[in-house]
């Protein structure tokens, strides 16, 4: 890179700072003008060109580019081919880059109106909110349950194959109360034997917009990631909100294997929330719950030791400082306050 344009870009770092700390601000003006007008024209651009392709075109590209900074970093730091500073401010240029870029394609998202203010819901909830909804999911479950197995102790084998999973999934959007957004770019991901070391189940490119999903995982888990990430790729940047939103998809879905999906997977957020506040009620509730469902999450238990590793906890303080910095205060545990959501939208659930 030219100094001229080094500079350039050093110096373009101060709008970019600018830009985000306004739309910190200013949540509303996102919502509007970004979210809803911006991003989604920019989201069907990217699928007019990336849908064709049957790959992640953005796992190969994050592989391309791995390896040409190793083979740039071996170049100019072992053989000293460029000066320290050089070095610096051409890396540097470079991240400067990537935050435009990020951010222009999907990263503001993170700075858009809350999903609870937009329903006119609150996040906050009571102990005993908390136990009137698990009390519910556990029941919706032991129903989902009954319906696919011949006796309540067998685990739910699901009757097709992860490739189709993508074909039978719908996206539920609360805001206007419909459905359905059947996913594009979904793709099986390139990387998913790393992202299974890292203990990820997927994520979405921020470049391409593609939504890839761990293909390694068991069905059940590969369902709602799927969910998951294609609420991120409709906007939903929140963790919490995505979450809240692949449950809300699969048990409005007419398939009642993706309907035992979502309410097994509500299920986990809510039992830990109460393990947290009462130990002994938690595990008191466990026992209501069908034993065939406890060997459809031992598979999920099974799949993830099989993966276990010391190198884990630091991929997950990089998301967790990564989510931080982009506004999700609570970091990774943002996930877990998509029960806030939950709880709330079906105590209003009579005027959605």
């Amino acid at each position: 890179m030219s100094k001229t344009a080094t500079t350039f870009v050093w110096y373009s770092s101060i709008p970019l700072w600018l830009l985000i700390s306004f739309a910190r601000k200013n949540p509303e003006f996102i919502e509007k003008y970004y979210s809803r007008l911006f991003y989604p024209l920019s989201l069907d651009v990217h699928k007019f060109f990336f849908d064709l392709i049957p790959f992640s075109l953005g796992d190969a590209l994050y592989i391309t580019l791995i390896l040409y900074f190793l083979k740039a970093i071996f170049q100019k730091i072992i053989y000293w081919r460029a000066k320290p500073l050089t070095l610096f401010l051409d890396t540097g240029s470079l991240v400067v880059i990537t935050l435009w870029m990020f951010n222009l394609s999907w990263g503001l998202n993170y700075h858009r109106l809350a999903l609870n203010i937009q329903l006119q819901i609150p996040i906050e909830y009571t102990k005993k909110d908390l136990v009137r909804q698990l009390d519910k999911i556990i029941q919706e479950s032991n129903q989902s349950h009954n319906l696919l197995v011949s006796s309540d102790t067998f685990a739910v084998t699901f009757p097709f194959s992860k490739e189709q999973v993508s074909k039978k999934i719908s996206l539920y959007n609360p805001i206007n109360q419909e459905a359905i957004i059947h996913p594009s770019a979904l793709k099986k991901s390139l990387l998913s034997l790393p992202l299974s070391y890292m203990g990820y189940s997927g994520y979405l490119n921020p470049f391409t917009l593609e939504s890839q999903a761990n293909a390694k995982m068991p069905i059940q888990s590969l369902i709602t990631t799927s969910l998951h990430e294609t609420a991120h790729q409709m906007g939903y940047a929140s963790e919490k909100e995505a979450n809240f939103i692949a449950y809300l998809s699969a048990i409005k879905s007419k398939d009642p294997y993706i309907q035992y999906a979502g309410n097994i997977f509500a299920f986990r957020y809510l039992f830990n929330d109460l393990f947290k506040l009462d130990p002994k009620k938690a595990r008191n509730k466990l026992k209501l719950l069908n034993p065939g469902i406890f060997k459809n999450f031992k598979e999920v238990n099974d799949f993830w030791k099989k993966y276990d590793n010391p190198l884990e906890i630091i991929f997950n303080k990089t998301y967790h400082n990564y989510l931080r910095a982009n506004g999700q205060k609570s970091g990774i545990k943002s996930y877990n306050e998509m029960v806030g959501l939950l709880i709330n939208y079906h105590k209003n659930e009579k005027r959605f």
